[in-house]
């Protein structure tokens, strides 16, 4: 994409946008920045959401792919996760989006827990076996339900506490075109065209990886103000 990688947007300000309200939602506070989003925690209807507000450059280079709006593309294919069988429990819940008069934005659960890399980090990698087991656990239900590519790393997966008590994973970010769909890489279309590569390839690939920090120490992308 061709928006900047470092956009930052002040506490007060979102791309111009006061911090009051987008649609029903009240914006509370800002929790941090990515490379296509500013995301804020927000009011709406007395409970407390996560609200997504896409950065201009990232909701025009996927318009030049993609006919669905980002913000609904990502709501869409969020709750395709979330509606699936057995994976609730592990995928933030989309409440709403908004793509209009300019403003692009996701409205979806609040999850409160620390980021996958964090809580490693913190644990000098003594990350629970079990939690382990649950992350490849996303990755079987969401192939049996017939959908790839979860961009499955280690900021976009929430530990959270389950209603049991138990550490899980929460996957919280869907705002890519699957590669199948849309091959960044020639040689990984050509290999999907071959048939030497699937669906599947991407996703197993990233969980091999997944303790892998090097590329965040490359590439520092995102901000918590939390």
């Amino acid at each position: 994409m061709r928006h900047k990688r470092r956009q930052v947007y002040a506490d007060s300000n979102a791309g111009g946008l006061a911090l009051t309200a987008i649609g029903d939602v009240r914006i509370t506070g800002k929790l941090g920045e990515g490379v296509t989003c500013v995301v804020f925690r927000g009011d709406w209807n007395g409970r407390e959401v996560t609200l997504k507000l896409y950065k201009s450059g990232a909701v025009e280079g996927h318009s030049r792919h993609h006919e669905q709006e980002l913000a609904e593309f990502e709501y869409r294919r969020n709750l395709a996760f979330y509606e699936a069988p057995g994976l609730a429990r592990y995928v933030a819940r989309p409440l709403g989006y908004l793509a209009t008069g300019g403003v692009s934005a996701m409205v979806q659960e609040k999850l409160d827990g620390v980021l996958y890399h964090d809580y490693f980090q913190a644990r000098r990698g003594d990350v629970p076996a079990a939690l382990r087991d649950h992350v490849r656990r996303i990755l079987e239900l969401a192939h049996a339900a017939g959908l790839y590519d979860v961009d499955l790393h280690a900021r976009n997966v929430m530990v959270v506490e389950s209603e049991d008590g138990e550490s899980i994973p929460k996957l919280f970010d869907f705002n890519f075109i699957p590669f199948y769909v849309r091959p960044r890489n020639p040689l990984v279309a050509v290999l999907l065209k071959t048939g030497l590569v699937g669906a599947r390839w991407r996703d197993l690939r990233k969980l091999r990886s997944f303790d892998d920090f090097r590329r965040w120490e490359r590439n520092p992308i995102y901000t918590d103000n939390s």
